[in-house]
């Protein structure tokens, strides 16, 4: 998979998607002056200081409608690198990745469909490594030194993260879509217990069910009411 390096850009999404290459590529950047996060999220980064990553792919091959599969295969591959580092590195639905209650890495995915087959995904992700000062609103941010107390190698986290990525989607292409999601549920923020959520209609208690290969989140409250949501439809509380 080429690796290209870049020094400035807005965005390393839209600059992979505006190449329309049929290759594998992975774009990565010193600083983004526009990086995405979901949604209308934006990404803080301070020059130099975190690893700020897009891979482009082509998978024709998995349906549409289960393409947050390959969303969880890059979580796992993150958590799993990340895991290397330090303890208490887990994944929070849908694709964040958190130490302990703080959160360390973002992931946005952009996709063009072409006749109703998955053309291009671009799924780009910022991991703080080295930044100590957050200035943004962004409630809870952490970086790998400051838990670690020390720089961490930037290219060597990339370089790992590929190395556990790229098997893992063959895993899809070959028919492990059931692995995919265990290894998902098995390192999910969370996972056990009642805990907070807060969606449209106000603040409740509950426990993951378990997340579809479309992304949705299945809960259950206290009284045993089953509920599910889409992304940006519930948030922890």
């Amino acid at each position: 998979m080429e690796i290209i390096h870049l020094t400035n850009i807005t965005s390393t999404n839209d600059y992979l998607l505006s190449l329309k290459s049929q290759e594998d590529i992975v774009a990565v950047s010193d600083y983004q002056t526009r990086g995405k996060g979901m949604g209308t999220n934006r990404w803080e980064s301070e020059p130099g200081k975190n690893l700020l990553f897009s891979i482009l792919i082509h998978p024709t091959w998995i349906p549409v409608n289960q393409q947050y599969l390959l969303s969880m295969a890059e979580a796992v591959a993150l958590c799993d690198t990340l895991r290397e580092v330090t303890d208490d590195i887990t994944i929070k639905w849908p694709n964040d990745i958190y130490w302990k209650d703080k959160k360390i890495s973002g992931t946005r995915i952009d996709v063009n469909l072409s006749g109703g087959i998955l053309a291009d995904m671009v799924i780009g992700t910022g991991i703080n490594v080295n930044q100590t000062e957050f200035l943004s609103d962004a409630p809870n941010p952490v970086s790998l030194k400051q838990i670690t107390g020390r720089e961490h190698d930037k290219e060597a986290l990339l370089n790992d993260i590929l190395k556990r990525f790229q098997p893992l989607q063959q895993m899809l292409k070959d028919g492990g879509t059931e692995e995919i999601v265990r290894l998902y549920h098995e390192r999910l923020y969370r996972k056990e217990g009642m805990h907070g959520y807060k969606d449209a209609n106000g603040t409740f208690m509950a426990a993951i069910d378990y997340v579809e290969p479309s992304g949705i989140l299945h809960l259950t409250l206290e009284d045993g009411t089953k509920r599910e949501y889409m992304f940006k439809e519930v948030a922890t509380n």
